[in-house]
């Protein structure tokens, strides 16, 4: 047997020659022949890639979409919830003071206690417990909880939901 090194599998100056010589002068004598169908594959190819690209690009354009609206929703809220809660109230526009004065006085002169008999419970819950609460009541109930918010723990986004209710 004779040595690899003769082997033109081997040998890597026969690889560089069949790579530049042989396979263009192969390619030239059979080009016209194989050209057609290179030309085939070459289109199939690209047109599956342009499928694939698309696809992957309608996916992450949905994903991004939907995270987009999301986070607008998001920042929305944020921004009214701020918005409310830094919105000042006119010193003789309170309405409180103008005309819930009546009520104000009643409140003053009833026990604390009876603010349970409006809302159960009412010291021990939270302001978010609190919220969902308020929508029901009358204005006269608003403006008792109102003036005996006002007086305990001033918690402004109790203050800011009994203001929106009365507009």
């Amino acid at each position: 047997m004779a040595s690899s090194a003769s082997d033109p599998a081997v040998d890597p100056v026969e690889q560089l020659l069949d790579l530049f010589l042989y396979a263009p002068i192969g390619l030239a004598s059979k080009g016209s022949e194989a050209l057609p169908d290179l030309v085939k594959r070459g289109r199939t190819q690209a047109a599956n890639a342009r499928v694939i690209g698309q696809f992957a690009l309608g996916a992450s354009n949905a994903k991004a979409r939907k995270s987009l609206a999301d986070a607008e929703q998001h920042i929305q809220a944020f921004f009214k919830i701020v918005a409310d809660s830094a919105r000042p109230t006119p010193a003789g526009n309170t309405p409180s003071s103008t005309s819930a004065s009546a009520p104000a006085a009643t409140t003053a002169q009833t026990p604390e206690a009876s603010i349970d008999d409006l809302v159960e419970n009412y010291d021990n819950l939270t302001a978010a417990q609190v919220l969902p609460l308020l929508a029901p009541l009358t204005a006269d109930q608003l403006n008792r909880i109102e003036a005996y918010e006002r007086s305990q723990r001033a918690r402004k986004t109790v203050l800011s939901r009994i203001r929106q209710l009365r507009n």
